[in-house]
């Protein structure tokens, strides 16, 4: 479980114990938000962003997180409508990848590498994939609402699964109102904790290398599976 809080995000996971008390707006504008996301996410055949991972604690968040924790910077890749790579490059290098099929995580400094069936990981993967196609199909799986917020350049968007998830409390997606790219992912986790996504420099991708988001071990690389 130690190994899966640290690899599923990296794809993203935790903050209040309360969910964010967002007040809808007009369902128009909702539904322009979505829409632009859509249009500009929802018909790429691949994107790249740098990212940085921030983890903040129950307690930081409760205090307004006013400290940095755990941080991590690198790059994500994503080719619809599951395959996955991050490359984390600091506080160390690391590797997240999937196919649809397999999940590996790397750790080259270890000589380590844990390989899990991606099933093991489906909705956490699958809340990715929808944020990463401009949540093309998320309005049968969250309750979806804008938040109001202080801030002219943005929209804040709260996700709440329906049905509920035992893991995942909720979402929050900042996005910039010019061209609908997504700043920042924010995941709300069941015992108060938060991962929060600082994402930059979006480039669509047309083409991936083949075996991109595949893995093979190195050698004198020891292999822990979790069948």
């Amino acid at each position: 479980m130690i190994a899966k809080s640290y690899l599923i995000i990296p794809l993203f996971f935790l903050l209040l114990e309360s969910i964010l008390a967002g007040k809808a707006l007009s369902d128009d504008k909702l539904s322009t938000v979505i829409e632009g996301l859509g249009s500009r996410y929802g018909n790429a055949k691949g994107w790249s962003a740098e990212y940085t991972r921030e983890a903040v604690s129950k307690t930081m968040a409760i205090l307004g997180a006013a400290e940095r924790h755990d941080m991590a910077t690198g790059r994500l890749y994503f080719k619809p409508p599951h395959f996955l790579r991050l490359e984390q490059a600091a506080p160390q290098e690391e590797l997240l990848l999937t196919d649809g099929q397999t999940l590996w995580w790397y750790l080259p400094l270890k000589m380590e590498a844990y390989k899990y069936p991606a099933k093991k990981f489906g909705q956490e993967l699958r809340l990715l994939s929808d944020v990463l196609k401009g949540l093309k199909d998320a309005k049968d799986k969250f309750q979806i609402t804008l938040k109001a917020n202080p801030e002219i350049n943005t929209y804040h968007l709260i996700l709440k699964p329906e049905p509920p998830w035992q893991e995942i409390d909720h979402l929050e997606l900042i996005i910039h109102k010019g061209d609908f790219s997504i700043k920042q992912v924010e995941v709300y986790n069941n015992i108060g904790g938060l991962t929060r996504f600082f994402l930059t420099d979006w480039k669509e991708k047309a083409l991936f290398r083949r075996g991109f988001f595949s893995f093979s071990p190195p050698p004198n690389i020891k292999v822990i599976d979790n069948k």
